[in-house]
């Protein structure tokens, strides 16, 4: 697998709105099912992947230490989630907390792009998340209704075991995920 350059100039620091996470889910069934799709992160001053590494270290008996990663849970957390007029994920999840639907909340698909590696030529690197919850922690607010989140990304999709890796045709909720065929 070849590594992807940065498209950013030498020494250029990215920039945190070229780390895009999207959140998809069908709303209705059968033939009549709508994808829906909201990028993340209006009004939120600040978030980061927290990937919570499952570590072991040990010592042997020659006194040397080994650490072992046995996996990643990765997270991102939304603080605030504002209550918008038009987020059709906000609305949705205001249902699902309406109805103590708890199980709905484990059926989105996340992508996370990576916006500083790629183009709007040849596409951004991304990669798509199946089977993903999404918990509210918090309602209320002083002046405006805040709606905490945490994203919990799945680290599958379809059973591969891992997240899909491709690309991305543009840098809006519309856009078309094509997945990697090298790897």
């Amino acid at each position: 697998m070849a590594i992807n350059q940065f498209n950013l100039a030498t020494g250029q620091r990215a920039e945190r709105k070229t780390l895009i996470t999207v959140v998809e889910w069908k709303e209705g069934v059968g033939t009549d099912a709508v994808t829906e799709r909201e990028i993340l992160g209006t009004r939120t001053p600040d978030s980061s992947i927290q990937y919570n590494a499952d570590i072991s270290t040990e010592t042997d008996i020659r006194g040397i230490n080994y650490t072992d990663m046995n996996k990643t849970q990765p997270q991102q957390d939304f603080d605030p989630y504002l209550i918008l007029g038009g987020s059709k994920l906000g609305a949705k999840l205001n249902d699902i907390r309406r109805r103590n639907a708890l199980s709905e909340l484990s059926q989105f698909t996340a992508y996370i792009i990576t916006a500083f590696i790629g183009d709007a030529e040849n596409g951004y690197d991304a990669e798509r998340h199946g089977n993903c919850t999404i918990a509210y922690t918090a309602m209320g607010g002083d002046s405006n209704v805040n709606f905490p989140i945490s994203l919990y990304l799945s680290n599958d999709y379809a059973g591969l075991g891992a997240p899909q890796l491709g690309k991305v045709d543009k840098l809006s909720p519309d856009f078309e995920f094509t997945p990697d065929t090298t790897l």
